[in-house]
């Protein structure tokens, strides 16, 4: 008898899991905010403004730990040294930071190849790799520090 209970608890549930729709998550928050922009003669004699700049800063431990997931993830297709062609998949120096972001993760080229880049492989196919998101700008550090 304590069967057939337990075996009707565990159908119940199964059905419940079956039948129930997903919660969605709420929607983002989002918020604005408004910046004020000062022409430089508006502002107080003796203040200086410089022009913003894009600093990339890569740090020796960043390229030691795409040394380490290179040489133990990336070799098994690309070759040893990033500027010689692989077994299987092409050399990597030339590949910029945000295609190789979407190669790692996707497997796949982006509809929209950035200017000049032409692949070097006619299948264009790789294994994709999304546990390494965060770690791709570190991987393409240590292949352009070996760039020839």
């Amino acid at each position: 008898m304590r069967s057939f209970i337990w075996l009707g608890t565990l159908g119940a549930l199964y059905l419940f899991f079956i039948f129930t729709k997903p919660v969605k998550a709420p929607a983002p928050i989002r918020v604005e905010k408004t910046i004020e922009v000062v022409s430089a003669s508006a502002l107080p004699e003796g203040v200086v403004v410089k022009p913003l700049e894009a600093v990339v800063e890569t740090s020796p431990v960043d390229i030691e730990k795409g040394k380490a997931i290179y040489l133990s993830t990336c070799i098994k297709c690309h070759n040893k040294d990033p500027n010689v062609k692989g077994p299987i998949g092409p050399q990597m120096v030339d590949a910029p930071l945000e295609l190789m972001q979407i190669k790692v993760t996707t497997g796949r080229y982006p509809d929209v190849l950035p200017e000049g880049f032409v692949p070097k492989r006619k299948t264009k196919q790789m294994t994709k790799f999304p546990n390494l998101a965060k770690d791709v700008p570190s991987i393409h550090a240590y292949v352009q520090s070996l760039k020839k």
